[in-house]
């Protein structure tokens, strides 16, 4: 189970989210129908295009008579201008949750080691069931080839244990890269939120 403060941390982005209205393209076209987007439709080939600000608002008015390549151009920086603002937002809301979620430094080294730990435990899990499929698979093998020696056929049922055992390792093995990339994401993340909240803090007074 993830940490309380964690949980926090996610629910507090979740509240202070504003509604999010990207930079977007807006046109009319020969119908009357207006169409928005961050391309331009087929609708409004020929037809002028207004930019709009991440608030709606109408930022600048692009001639009819553009080129493909220049309504190409004009979608593409729209679609980079509105993944810039939304990083933005998400920043600002990244630091107003961590804010409201830790009182100190120290609660973040609390948090990431009740995490750590929980994430170890699990590794360490993974490592245990692997030995043992490992030896298993090893006896299996060690059965197989006492029967080659004799010139004799694997059993299939040992074959099938073998296949079988070998896949279980293959899987656990999978996993325990997976634990580990994550126990390490875990540690660089709250690294990072400790290092933000101390620049974020000493920018302000003392809570």
């Amino acid at each position: 189970m993830l940490d309380k403060k964690v949980l926090s941390l996610a629910l507090l982005c979740l509240l202070a989210s504003p509604p999010v209205v990207a930079s977007s393209i807006k046109c009319v076209d020969s119908k009357g129908v207006t169409h928005y987007g961050d391309t331009i439709p087929p609708e409004c080939a020929n037809r002028p295009v207004t930019e709009l600000d991440d608030k709606g608002v109408p930022a600048k008015e692009n001639p009819a008579d553009m080129t493909s390549e220049e309504r190409r151009a004009l979608e593409l920086e729209v679609q980079k201008e509105a993944a810039q603002a939304q990083q933005a937002r998400d920043a600002r809301r990244h630091d107003s949750a961590l804010l409201g979620t830790y009182a100190s430094e120290a609660e973040i080294d609390m948090a990431r080691d009740r995490n750590v730990q929980q994430l170890s435990l699990a590794l360490s899990n993974v490592e245990s069931r692997l030995k043992s499929a490992k030896e298993k698979l090893s006896q299996y093998n060690a059965q197989a080839s006492s029967f080659q020696q004799k010139n004799q056929p694997v059993p299939l049922d040992l074959a099938q244990s073998i296949s079988a055992a070998k896949k279980e390792v293959a899987d656990l093995e999978v996993e325990r890269a997976q634990k580990q990339q994550d126990l390490s994401a875990m540690k660089d993340k709250f690294d990072a939120d400790k290092k933000r909240y101390r620049e974020l803090t000493q920018k302000q007074p003392a809570r």
